[in-house]
């Protein structure tokens, strides 16, 4: 028994001489003072909504003739302008513009001989400038 109470008694020594094993917790840090400056930067909006313009038109190719039928349809009354442009097999271009174009009306392209048309393409100018290609018809 005296064996256990000295082992005990080293023990207890060799605890109280080496001191704690735990390490200390870190300190927390300190919060440093900065000033600071919110930026809220808003996001450019666009209030300009462009909707598909709606009209009838039609080309159609005779033996000597391209003929260009315009027809209204539900944007008839914004329409200010026709631009057509037909571009032939031999590498020409016939351009034409219509102010004011008539529903019903036909516009007759001519050709001296066979007519050789390959592409017709029409762009709308409705009110406002706003311009569409309204028909683009191979031949």
């Amino acid at each position: 028994m005296r064996r256990w109470v000295w082992c005990c008694a080293v023990i207890v020594m060799l605890i109280l001489s080496c001191g704690c094993l735990q390490t200390a917790p870190a300190p927390a840090p300190v919060p440093t003072v900065t000033s600071t400056v919110d930026v809220i930067i808003i996001p450019e909006t666009t209030t300009l909504v462009t909707m598909e313009k709606q009209i009838n038109i039609t080309a159609t190719e005779t033996k000597t003739e391209v003929i260009v039928q315009y027809n209204g349809g539900p944007d008839a009354a914004d329409l200010v302008t026709l631009k057509i442009r037909v571009n032939n097999q031999d590498d020409t271009t016939i351009l034409r513009t219509i102010t004011n174009p008539v529903v019903g009306a036909e516009y007759i392209f001519t050709y001296h001989g066979n007519a050789n048309a390959n592409v017709v393409n029409i762009v709308g100018v409705f009110t406002g400038g706003f311009e569409q290609t309204v028909l683009m018809a191979y031949l």
